[in-house]
């Protein structure tokens, strides 16, 4: 990546924030969301996926604030040009999905499609997954963080916090529960990236895609990252004597071994115009969220597979208005559309202020695919506790959803990793969300 196109932006209050969507509305600090938060347990905390306005899409302005505020606050905080990660992202999960645990080329999809073929394409059914990977922490002592010191105090028990985790130990968890199920498209949330070193930091502790990926090729099956959303990228330095860095990203895989049935296209992915940033001791943490999407065939017939990670904070207008733009964008299309992600919208519960969400996406003509199957069941899938420890689990909200569009038929709609049995061999949940598993017949009529 030629370094005219790494961008480190240093950030204080009022000053440059990068991303391509701006800020509207007003600001929100840490701890009116910590107040204000009736929604998510877990996520009331300054969430790296969060964003909140008051930020002019003046770039100007923000250059001329950026000189105005040369405080010592501006080194604690660097938010870096996604640009990079996501291309590093992308060439490594290409490479790790290229290859199966003992280093052999993976099976050429196209070889699968002629099987599938030979053998007379007959089932036009679909199986599709969300599952958030769970960072490794809430965030809570970053939001509670008061003075520069303690931010960076916070940074490095927010570091320790997510490596006690272990992130690839969970990875491998939820690998497992993708090869019992075989989804042919999974819509992953906080797939994430842990790096420390000097600015921008590059040493990677965890990398949850690549582990996962690895995980199901010892396992057997093949899948690769064919979409990746970036989200916030910040880093920031530790008492421990280098910088954190964390990015986030949503991902799109697909299944591509010998018995893959799904040709996926046109892939597809997009930020918010709206997005909410949230103000600490060093200065606003913006972030990027937004949505992925690929459009898949089996047996003739065509899809729109979509996947998100929607704002968890207050004020949830922020939300809504992502909601909005995700309908508008994402399903402008003329295909049957499925999408499955993480909305921190709650299904369940008319009282909470994250249902307007809810309610707008099903007055919008979609379709909830846990409803229509199991109308008196909950189906919770959030939240554990934040260390993943809690001897029972704490699953209570419906926030991951598989919403549809189109005459789909829901043979099948199940949770995933919410079992005693589900737990790593060190006794974690596999994620603070239960994963949520559907398998869709497909409107329409097969190709001949």
């Amino acid at each position: 990546m030629p370094k005219s196109n790494t961008l480190v932006a240093l950030l204080a209050t009022g000053v440059l924030l990068t991303g391509s969507g701006a800020a509207v509305g007003g600001t929100v600090t840490a701890a009116s969301a910590h107040a204000d938060m009736g929604g998510v347990p877990g996520r009331e905390a300054i969430r790296p996926t969060s964003p909140d306005p008051a930020v002019s899409r003046n770039k100007h302005t923000g250059r001329n604030r950026q000189r105005q505020h040369k405080s010592q606050s501006q080194k604690l905080l660097r938010v870096v040009n996604l640009n990079e990660s996501v291309s590093d992202t992308q060439n490594r999960s290409s490479r790790q999905s290229s290859q199966d645990a003992h280093g052999l080329q993976r099976v050429d999809s196209r070889k699968g499609e002629s099987a599938a073929t030979a053998n007379g394409c007959t089932d036009p059914d679909v199986r599709v997954m969300t599952q958030n990977m769970y960072v490794g922490s809430d965030f809570q002592a970053i939001s509670n963080a008061k003075t520069p010191a303690e931010f960076v105090a916070a940074v490095t028990l927010t570091y320790q916090n997510i490596l006690a985790s272990n992130p690839d130990e969970r990875a491998a968890a939820v690998a497992r529960e993708i090869a019992r199920d075989k989804p042919d498209l999974v819509g992953l949330q906080e797939a994430d990236i842990l790096r420390t070193g000097s600015p921008p930091a590059t040493n990677v502790k965890s990398d949850q895609l690549n582990a996962l990926l690895a995980a199901l090729n010892r396992l057997g099956q093949h899948y690769e990252a064919v979409a990746i959303v970036p989200e916030l990228d910040a880093e920031a330095p530790s008492t421990l004597g280098f910088d954190v860095r964390i990015s986030e990203r949503s991902v799109v895989l697909a299944r591509v071994d010998a018995f893959r049935r799904v040709k996926v296209s046109n892939m597809q992915v997009q930020t918010y115009a709206i997005q909410q940033v949230l103000r600490s001791p060093v200065g606003p943490i913006a972030s990027r969220a937004g949505w992925a999407s690929v459009d898949a065939t089996v047996c003739g017939r065509t899809f729109r597979f979509v996947t998100t990670h929607l704002e968890p904070t207050p004020p949830f207008t922020i939300q809504r208005a992502q909601a909005q733009e995700l309908v508008a964008s994402a399903a402008n299309t003329k295909l049957p559309v499925v999408f499955a992600g993480d909305f921190n919208t709650t299904a369940n519960g008319q009282q909470n202020p994250t249902f307007p969400t809810y309610q707008f996406l099903l007055n919008s003509g979609l379709i909830d695919a846990w409803s229509k199957e199991h109308p008196s069941e909950p189906g919770s899938t959030c939240c554990q506790a934040p260390d993943l420890r809690n001897p029972v689990s704490a699953l209570s909200l419906r926030i991951d959803l598989v919403l549809l569009r189109g005459d789909f038929d829901v043979k099948d709609i199940h949770l995933v990793g919410e079992e005693e049995s589900d737990r790593t061999p060190s006794g974690l949940w596999p994620s603070d969300h239960a994963g949520v598993v559907a398998t869709l017949k497909l409107p329409g009529k097969t190709s001949t």
